[in-house]
This record gives structure tokens, C-alpha cells and sequence, in this order.
């Protein structure tokens, strides 16, 4: 989440007067809690109230009149003007002869520097980092409920996947075999082989699970670029080589190609999804070695390939454990 949004938020939210210039260290805002403002508030509703009524009171007269009666129309219209022109000139009015906004006074002024904003970001965008945006529950351990759960000053050493124990077979599938198809089963992917042998996937993060380093929707791009089924929302490869070529497929497509890179990695991470965008599109564009008003349609294979390999550790590639069904 980047400044521009935050200040997005606080005007979404009933924050009046914000005041932010580029390069300024602080960011000022009006106390919410200022009790006057009930009162401009007020005063706005009644307002609309009254061009209901005065609409009514017209149309009350056009039928008067229709019927016959007798009133006289150029006195109601100068009284109707007089009253809009009292009620619109009294607050500018009041204002000016005051000096200031009346409905501000006694309003406090709330003052917050860059650096405690800038703190808060880095805190926030440090800690989600490491964790794939789209799957909250990885922020959690989960733990069996026929397991014992460890106690809070007790630490648990993190399981290696690279070194199985004596007691967990081998995974499934042999330097032959490819997996066919694949399903979820609670956090965990289940994938079933060609000679029907199941492995399962667990902890580690989404995309390690999913064999999908770029996290790419399930539809019917994944279904022609080798999926074989979707878990959390989210397509699944039979390996990770599948899943990275679909990264750069889907790259090729007339959907990014026809954008720069900024407005590709904008597409690919939204900032509505609660994604780091403008962070995400510097990584990228560092590591590709180019401008973000780049046209995707003039890199290279290279080029892409450095993309994909951005993307890959931006949405996080954390193996798990990996066991025999």
C-alpha cells in the first residue's frame, strides 16, 4: 500500500482538510472528532430538505392553478427566491465577516510525519512479504488437532524438504512419471501420477503447493497452458517448470503485450488486491535492467524470462513438505 492510497483512504473515510505537497514531511488532517462539523453536516441535509419541500410547494401550485385558483405567482417566486438566496448567502457570509471557516473552529489540526507513515509501511510491507497476499491462513501455524500443540515460549525448527527422515517414504512418481491431475484437500494439494500414485503438498507457500510460481487464476488460459486442476483459488501445474512457462505465455498475450511494463505488472498485481504495486514494478523493472514506460512487446525472450523469474520471487517459493499417499 503506497502514500497516494492512504490518502485515498483517509478521504474515503470523512478525513476533511488533508494536506500533504510532495517532498513535505508532514501529513495534516482535521480532528474527526470535531463536534462543529455535526453541524455543517446538518446544515448540508437541510438544505436538501428544503429544495424538497420547495419542490413540493410547487407542484402544489401548478395544481392550484390548473383547478382555477387565484394566487399570485410572482410573490411566491420572489418569496422563494428571497428564502434559497438568505439560506445560500449566510454561510459565505458568516465566514467572511468571521475570517474563517466557522465550522472549523475549535477544530484541532492532527499532524503525523512522513517517517512515522514510512515506518508503518516498511513494517507492514516487511512482515506480508514473505507471505503469498491471497492465502491469509499462511500467517498462522496450523497445527493437526491430533497433534500436540507446542507451547508459546517452545520453537519448533522448520522441516527441511531437501532431507527426509528414515520413517517418510519417498515421494511418489518416478524421473517418468507426470502428474495428471490435481485437487485440493483443505491447505494441502493432492497430485495423482500416471501409475496412479498420489503425493501431497503441505505448508511452504501457495505457489510452492500449486507448482504455480506466478500465482495465476484458474480459466481457460491455464487449462491450454498444462494445468491440471486449481486449490485456494489459485491454477495448479504438474511441475514448476509448467508453471513458469505459463508465466511468460501469459505474458506474451495480447493482454500485457499490448501495455507497458508498469501497466503489466499494475495488471498482474492490482493495488485493489491490497498488493505492493509500486514496489512490485520496481523489483521488476531492476531486474530486467529497463525503464517501466517500457512497451512489453520489445523485450526479449531474455527479457521475459528475467520477468518471470521476478515474479516468481515476488509472490513467494517457499517449499514445504512433500509425502507419499
Amino acid at each position: 500500500m503506497d502514500l497516494q492510497h492512504i490518502l485515498r483512504l483517509l478521504e474515503n473515510a470523512g478525513f476533511r482538510n488533508i494536506q500533504y505537497a510532495p517532498g513535505a514531511q508532514i501529513i495534516s488532517f482535521e480532528d474527526p472528532a470535531c463536534i462543529l462539523r455535526s453541524f455543517a453536516t446538518f446544515a448540508e441535509y437541510a438544505w436538501i430538505a428544503l429544495v424538497c419541500v420547495t419542490g413540493l410547494l410547487l407542484f402544489g401550485w401548478a395544481i392550484s392553478m390548473i383547478r382555477g385558483a387565484k394566487n399570485d405567482i410572482f410573490t411566491n417566486m420572489r418569496n422563494l427566491v428571497l428564502i434559497f438566496g438568505i439560506v445560500s448567502a449566510a454561510g459565505p457570509i458568516i465566514n467572511l465577516i468571521y475570517g474563517d471557516d466557522l465550522f472549523a473552529r475549535g477544530c484541532k489540526t492532527v499532524e503525523v510525519s512522513m517517517a512515522e507513515v514510512q515506518q508503518m509501511l516498511d513494517a507492514r510491507n516487511a512482515k506480508l512479504s514473505k507471505w503469498n497476499q491471497d492465502d491469509l491462513y499462511e500467517d498462522f501455524d496450523i497445527y493437526d488437532t491430533g497433534a500436540t500443540i507446542p507451547n508459546g515460549d517452545e520453537t519448533t525448527p522448520p522441516e527441511s524438504p531437501s532431507t527426509p527422515d528414515n520413517n517418510t517414504p519417498p515421494p511418489a512418481g518416478n524421473s517418468g512419471d507426470r502428474a495428471v491431475k490435481a485437487h485440493a484437500s483443505g491447505n494441502d494439494v493432492v497430485y495423482t501420477y500416471t501409475d496412479e500414485s498420489q503425493k501431497r503438498r503441505s505448508r511452504g507457500t501457495r505457489a510452492w503447493r500449486n507448482n504455480n510460481p506466478g500465482n495465476i487464476r484458474p480459466g481457460r488460459f491455464t487449462q491450454g497452458a498444462g494445468g491440471i486442476g486449481q486449490a485456494g483459488n489459485f491454477a495448479v501445474f504438474p511441475d514448476e517448470q509448467t508453471g513458469m512457462d505459463a508465466i511468460i505465455k501469459l505474458l506474451k498475450t495480447d493482454s500485457y503485450q499490448n501495455k507497458t511494463l508498469a501497466g503489466a505488472i499494475s495488471a498482474w498485481a492490482p493495488l485493489s488486491d491490497g498488493n505492493n504495486t509500486s514496489a512490485y514494478q520496481q523489483r521488476v523493472a531492476q531486474a530486467v535492467g529497463t525503464s517501466l514506460d517500457t512497451p512489453m512487446r520489445n523485450l526479449s525472450d531474455a527479457q521475459l524470462a528475467r520477468v518471470a523469474s521476478e515474479i516468481r520471487r515476488v509472490e513467494g517459493w517457499q517449499q514445504g513438505r512433500e509425502t507419499r499417499e
